[in-house]
């Protein structure tokens, strides 16, 4: 088969890319937002099974409460901090893995917010996926820490900083509300109260940033094993260990190959162009298909 004759060389239009999974959530979010809206001019109440209530809790509430949010600064917030950092987490790590941390960040920081409360006798609501935007923030994030972002403040002041000190200030922003606001607020405690009021629920940001951290620990596991690895010294011995030689391998690309050959090995770097592009071949390969290219000119 010659290179014309191959599909990546005929005339035809260019394949369709399909939607990503960071896309879909993106629009599911945006889309029950619309109903939201279209609930409450219209006086209904047909999303409150949704909702996450913290006297009566569902089954089903502790992930449907993270498709909700009551208001579009809110909404806006999580979208594109999803948009950034879950496309890099599903670029990296694939659109399965992606869904995971997102799922899993919503459920347990559900769960934190649920036992933060727990006892005070308050009948709150949870709303947002605030909680699973954070988790997918630190797997997309810790191994940039030195990587230099810009931020626009209130969508007008950009400033430049270091991932690092990005995720310090969120991680210490959720910590302070969740110990000095939201944690004394729903509980009816004389000698603790709450320093201010603001109506985040900063403990469902902690329980994502809690399951992003373990999250990003597990897919990068192979990591961890350096700091525990010793290393084994030869034992010394008085005996000279015998000598065996070891075959010489014999590098494939200085064999004479014949033409019919050369055409074959180069047709198979050729299938593998066509089924991931150039990008998917190794240096060898790369290298290799120069060769054999020359060698057929």
């Amino acid at each position: 088969m010659g290179i014309g004759d191959r599909a990546y060389m005929r005339d035809r239009s260019a394949p369709r890319v399909p939607i990503s999974m960071t896309t879909w959530v993106v629009g599911v979010l945006v889309g029950f937002f619309i109903l939201n809206l279209i609930q409450e001019s219209a006086h209904a109440d047909f999303l409150g099974w949704m909702v996450l209530d913290e006297s009566q809790p569902s089954v089903w509430q502790w992930l449907t409460y993270a498709l909700l949010h009551k208001e579009f600064w809110h909404l806006l917030g999580n979208c594109l901090i999803l948009w950034w950092t879950g496309a890099t987490v599903e670029q990296e790590h694939g659109p399965a893995t992606f869904l995971k941390v997102l799922v899993g960040g919503a459920l347990i920081g559900a769960l934190t917010w649920y036992l933060t409360g727990w006892g005070g006798g308050h009948n709150g609501v949870l709303v947002g996926i605030s909680a699973g935007v954070y988790a997918l923030m630190l797997v997309a994030l810790l191994d940039k820490l030195d990587h230099q972002i810009t931020l626009l403040l209130f969508f007008f002041l950009p400033v430049t900083l270091k991932v690092r000190w990005l995720l310090i200030a969120t991680a210490l922003f959720t910590v302070l509300g969740w110990g000095f606001s939201e944690f004394p607020a729903r509980h009816a405690w004389l000698a603790w109260k709450p320093a201010w009021s603001d109506g985040i629920a900063h403990s469902a940001h902690l329980g994502g940033l809690i399951f992003g951290w373990l999250a990003w620990r597990y897919l990068n596991r192979t990591n961890w094993a350096p700091s525990y690895a010793q290393v084994q010294e030869p034992m010394p011995t008085d005996a000279p260990s015998p000598a065996f030689e070891t075959p010489t391998e014999v590098n494939p690309s200085s064999r004479p190959l014949t033409s019919a050959q050369a055409r074959a090995e180069m047709d198979q770097l050729l299938d593998k162009i066509s089924a991931g592009g150039f990008g998917s071949l190794t240096a060898g390969e790369k290298r290799r298909l120069e060769e054999l290219s020359a060698r057929l000119r």
